[in-house]
């Protein structure tokens, strides 16, 4: 099996080659790289014909099981419909955008999924060694995408445009986020190969390189030219490959059970407690309704692979257009869902606290984010590998059908949301953003505590904040204290006119004579 992680490794270094050169020839309107191109061409064209003629050898001996063999068909498929675009990039028919997401989305990711789950099926191989690997995978794959994205902003000379420069920083930080993940969860072992490998002139300047960027008044980057950039990066590349591919070397157990010598028992499954996560944490996660009354074993499987990292305020956690490569889901703290604007603005689509996911469906559906996300209070958040989610759904019908409803439910809610925010006064969506906030807090039934920034909300309710200051104001003449960030009511009912429908279907007092409302609907039984 190892030996095919290699194969298919060597496929995606070689797209992700060819994806580079590709956007540095568009971007140049064709007039460097035509040979390197062309030269990319080739060497992917023989790294997937090889995994034709291993294909069918496979198929011959069944060494895979057909659903494995199938998913390697339809990236080979995908492959000839790169193969397909060949020509119209050669005749700069797309641009440098639709390049980097059409080998990303068609081949590159889909084949790392496919390496991850045949490392993971590999019961010879350790599952933490796996987990690492996998980090490591998505670790090259983002420096991928800083080669070719920066070899398109020199080109252009777009590194001193803004949004340029904060979309190449995010992607720097992205890396470092998957290499700190790789070294926290690597053993011993996979450290030295990765130390021993990745140094040198190459990893010394494009470190400094990075530094550099990070720096709040950075708005380019030092003289070099786009072709002294792509073999500078292309030689790292070539480095992680090597890392890379003495890690698939070193997936097997360190333990070698020799079944010969020991007698036959039956198999058991345990469940070890996961890295990162405390048994309040384990418990809080176990009765989200993703995750409750599944039985042990599937939870554990999900969890095996998952993370609970904290997040400061400010952190992006990614960005609309990235790949979906980790379902995320909030365990405390607040983190925002938006859009940016033509002009720079951003529209506030949706507030997401404790317990909710973060655009779970991208992620269900294998989609790009839809949306960005970022973290407004400092927030603890629960991540799980995207390529783990899909394929333990495939093999549970009741996961299945709580993806399902999970999708249902956010649809409903964002609609709910849509209606409470746009389509009401001014003083109905600030009573009914209270009312949220009270029901969702559930601690004190007379203060509700104000989560983050008072501009911050006035952004989500749609208003300018001189229009949430002067509602505010309306509150307080009816009694309500304002305070920096609280509110206290009057009386424990005074945000019951601004009652809905799914308020009412989670309050105690519906539909008995405690109700203030005696027209609400009366709760299911």
């Amino acid at each position: 099996m190892n030996e095919t992680l290699i194969l298919l490794g060597n496929a995606v270094h070689e797209m992700q080659a060819e994806r580079g050169c590709a956007v540095v020839y568009v971007s140049s309107k064709g007039k460097i790289f035509k040979d390197e191109l062309l030269a990319s061409f080739e060497r992917s064209l023989a790294a997937f014909e090889k995994i034709r003629q291993e294909l069918t050898r496979w198929r011959k001996s069944q060494a895979f099981d057909d659903e494995f063999l199938d998913r390697i068909r339809a990236v080979l498929d995908n492959s000839e419909t790169v193969k397909s675009r060949r020509k119209k990039i050669f005749n700069l028919e797309f641009n440098p955008t639709e390049i980097i997401g059409g080998y990303c989305h068609q081949v590159i990711s889909p084949l790392m999924d496919i390496m991850v789950l045949a490392a993971l099926s590999d019961k010879d191989n350790d599952p933490a060694k796996v987990s690492a690997y996998a980090y490591f995978l998505q670790y090259k794959e983002k420096f991928g995408r800083e080669r070719a994205l920066g070899a398109r902003g020199l080109v252009t000379k777009s590194f001193n445009d803004q949004e340029f420069l904060d979309r190449f920083r995010f992607l720097i930080s992205e890396q470092d986020s998957f290499q700190r993940t790789f070294l926290a969860m690597a053993n011993a072992r996979q450290k030295k190969i990765y130390n021993d490998i990745l140094h040198g002139n190459a990893i010394r300047r494009l470190s400094d390189l990075h530094q550099s960027l990070k720096l709040k008044n950075s708005h380019s980057i030092p003289e070099i030219s786009p072709g002294d950039w792509f073999r500078l990066t292309s030689e790292k590349m070539n480095l992680m490959k090597k890392v890379e591919d003495e890690l698939v070397q070193d997936l097997p157990s360190d333990t070698v059970n020799n079944t010969d010598d020991l007698p036959q028992v039956s198999q058991v499954r345990v469940s070890r407690p996961v890295e990162g996560i405390n048994a309040e944490q384990r418990s809080f996660i176990q009765n989200l309704p993703f995750f409750m009354d599944l039985p042990e074993d599937i939870t554990s499987r999900l969890l095996q692979h998952a993370q609970v990292r904290d997040y400061k305020k400010g952190k992006l956690l990614f960005l609309e257009g990235e790949v979906s490569s980790r379902l995320h889901i909030v365990l405390s703290g607040w983190i925002k869902l938006f859009k940016g604007t033509t002009n720079g603005d951003e529209t506030i689509l949706q507030m997401v606290t404790s317990g909710d996911m973060v655009a779970g469906s991208a992620v269900f559906l294998n989609a790009l984010y839809p949306i960005s996300a970022q973290v407004v209070k400092d927030s603890v958040v629960l991540t799980l590998p995207a390529p783990i989610i899909r394929e333990r759904i495939k093999e549970n019908n009741e996961l299945a059908l709580r993806v399902l409803d999970g999708i249902s439910q956010h649809s409903h809610s964002l609609i709910q949301e849509f209606e409470n925010i746009r389509l009401k006064s001014a003083t109905e969506r600030v009573g009914w953003f209270l009312l949220k906030l009270l029901r969702d807090q559930g601690k004190i039934s007379d203060i509700i505590e104000l989560p983050y920034d008072k501009s911050l909300i006035a952004s989500y309710l749609d208003m300018k904040p001189e229009t949430f200051s002067r509602t505010l104001k309306r509150f307080k003449d009816r009694g309500f204290k304002i305070n920096k960030n609280s509110v206290v009511l009057p009386d424990i009912n005074a945000l019951c006119n601004f009652c809905d429908h799914d308020f009412a279907m989670a309050c105690p007092k519906c539909g008995t004579a405690q109700c203030p409302n005696f027209d609400a609907p009366p709760k299911h039984k």
